[in-house]
């Protein structure tokens, strides 16, 4: 079930990946490529792994 907030936070999630990715290309900076990385673990984690608390 997708709610607001997790809508949320895979966009903010979606946005981070975006910029950090743009920033890589751009500089090739290492601390970028970790952003990526942990940008992109957000997101999978709020995809797949965050769950609801029951009624």
């Amino acid at each position: 079930m997708f709610t607001p907030e997790r809508i949320l936070a895979l966009l903010a999630a979606l946005g981070m990946f975006i910029f950090s990715v743009s920033i890589y290309l751009k500089t090739g900076d290492w601390v970028a490529g970790v952003f990526v990385l942990g940008s992109l673990s957000y997101f999978v984690f709020f995809l797949l792994h965050y769950k609801r608390k029951g009624p």
